[in-house]
């Protein structure tokens, strides 16, 4: 993780390994995060909250948001990157994150 000088305060960057089963991102205050999924990615990676699962087709309230390779979520309001969870098509597939404090 690298802290930055911005106008509106600190920025956050850094990467996590992915994961085949839920990841806790890690604890880093903030108001605001990007996640990207690495462009190199061979699979999905999906984005959510404790528990969160890979889509799979069925009607549920667990699938994460479903990041492709070099996709991105935009900014989403949140106050800690801790509360995210992410798990992957494969345990190679990474994010990287940008938090805004």
């Amino acid at each position: 993780m690298s802290n930055l000088n911005h106008p509106s305060g600190a920025i956050a960057s850094g990467e996590v390994s992915g994961s085949a089963t839920a990841k806790q991102l890690p604890d880093i205050q903030c108001n605001m995060v990007m996640i990207k999924a690495v462009g190199s990615n061979a699979g999905n990676v999906y984005v959510g909250g404790s528990g969160v699962t890979v889509v799979n087709g069925t009607t549920d309230t667990t699938s994460g948001f479903e990041l492709g390779a070099g996709e991105e979520t935009g900014i989403v309001p949140i106050n800690n990157l801790n509360v995210l969870y992410i798990i992957c098509d494969n345990a190679g597939d990474d994010i990287t994150y940008l938090a805004f404090k």
